[in-house]
């Protein structure tokens, strides 16, 4: 299937949500953008440079905010003592 797409459109597009969304990598973003204006061309939906952008921009905010906690955050320290719970006390970490 040949692209209908206008490119300068798409390049545009993903160069300012790159700007927004620097962690992630410029190819990332272009596809994003890409498949963004694909799926509104499948579904008969008129397509607009603007329409793309923001919906598009969801996606990729949706992405960053799916990535999960650094393991420093995730993890509580392990105490011993009763917990909270259960009024049982923990065992203590084997050194």
């Amino acid at each position: 299937m040949l692209p209908t797409f206008p490119v300068q459109d798409l390049r545009q597009i993903s160069a300012r949500l790159h700007d927004e969304f620097g962690g992630l990598s410029h190819r990332c973003v272009e596809r994003r953008v890409r498949d963004t204006w694909q799926c509104f061309e499948h579904l008969g939906i008129t397509v607009t440079p603007h329409l793309v952008e923001r919906v598009a921009r969801e996606h990729l905010r949706a992405m960053v905010n799916s990535v999960p906690p650094s393991q420093a955050v995730r993890q509580a320290p392990l105490r011993t003592g009763a917990t909270l719970l259960s009024g049982h006390r923990t065992a203590p970490r084997p050194r």
